[in-house]
């Protein structure tokens, strides 16, 4: 099975979402350009997949990379980007990453073929990181293919060089092992430094997971607005949240209630996956792409329930002043689906 390669942003977006609030998709199109954390990255994501009969092992996947995409990617490296290649597993739970510079020494004219091993998924699962070591003979040095837990991609982006400029599997496995809270979402708000000591040679690693201060005068506003009430589905149970509807992390975002949102927990997951979102008119909209999204991974169980909510209205304050504005909810719509 391949995904639909315009859902494939969809893993960076769901990978790059909990690690940085500074997190912004610019195109979601491949290769997918991004801003975390106020630098500009393009990450080729691709899906990764056996690597056919014409190789004898059975552990061996790859992906596969057309030379104008190769070229398009050293342009935008050339320009000031950091870039990636990366290949997901199925389900989105781990990635694969290749050197960019051994990418780009490739000298095939059409398409080249860049490998790891499928066992490396499971040895992520029991030790946080896997390494496939072989030969890039561009280069005339030993390359590795690093596979690490979505949730570190973050952590990868912006440490790509320093991931394969360290020279052992052991490196790696003992940095990322001993230092899963840089990436995991407690770390939220954190930033700093760590510094690998390998055979003599120093590499600094550094993580930055912004998050940005509410005002707690627009969770009650809204709130009291709602009467504590989730606008979708009418639960309260202490369990509504106020959310914005223009994310408070994009700049402007106004703290007012007419910004805002009363969701309970589950319908503001829903949202901010972009999923179902609360729309102009004050209807709800079931993003059909996340939906085939899901299916492509074997996450879409319970889907219709959610899907048979697609252009139902949403409750608002019965206070005109008080509801949301539908340039906002167009505006939230977009930046969410990533149009």
């Amino acid at each position: 099975m391949a995904l639909d390669r315009n859902l494939l942003f969809y893993f960076v977006r769901d990978a790059l979402a909990p690690y940085s609030e500074n997190f912004r998709i610019i195109d979601r199109q491949n290769p997918v350009q991004m801003t975390l954390n106020d630098a500009h990255y393009s990450a080729h994501v691709s899906y990764v997949h056996d690597s056919g009969n014409a190789r004898d092992n059975d552990d061996e996947v790859r992906i596969q990379l057309g030379r104008g995409i190769i070229e398009e990617q050293r342009a935008r490296q050339a320009r000031g980007d950091r870039v990636a290649f990366i290949g997901f597993f199925d389900t989105g739970d781990t990635f694969v990453a290749w050197d960019p510079r051994h990418v780009f020494s490739l000298q095939a004219r059409t398409v080249v073929s860049v490998y790891a091993r499928q066992s490396q998924r499971v040895s992520v699962s029991t030790q946080q990181a896997a390494v496939h070591q072989f030969m890039a003979r561009q280069l005339g040095e030993q390359s590795f293919a690093i596979a690490l837990p979505a949730s570190a991609l973050g952590f990868y982006l912006e440490n790509v060089e320093h991931f394969h400029a360290l020279r052992s599997e052991h490196a790696i496995v003992n940095l990322v092992g001993r230092h899963t809270e840089t990436f995991a979402d407690a770390g939220l708000g954190a930033s700093g430094e760590i510094e690998v000591d390998e055979a003599g040679e120093r590499e600094k690693f550094t993580f930055e997971r912004t998050a940005y201060p509410r005002d707690p005068r627009f969770k009650k506003w809204v709130l009291e607005a709602y009467g504590q009430t989730c606008c979708v589905c009418d639960r309260q149970l202490a369990i509504v949240q106020a959310a914005h509807i223009i994310p408070h992390s994009v700049e402007g975002s106004p703290n007012h209630v007419t910004n805002g949102l009363a969701l309970c927990i589950e319908h503001h997951r829903l949202y901010d996956d972009a999923l179902l979102l609360p729309g102009p008119g004050y209807r709800l909209v079931f993003n059909t792409d996340r939906a085939e999204y899901l299916r492509q991974t074997n996450q879409d169980k319970g889907i219709g329930e959610i899907r048979n909510l697609h252009e139902r209205p949403f409750a608002v304050p019965t206070d005109p002043a008080r509801r949301p504005r539908n340039d906002y909810l167009q505006r939230g719509l977009d930046i969410r689906m990533g149009a």
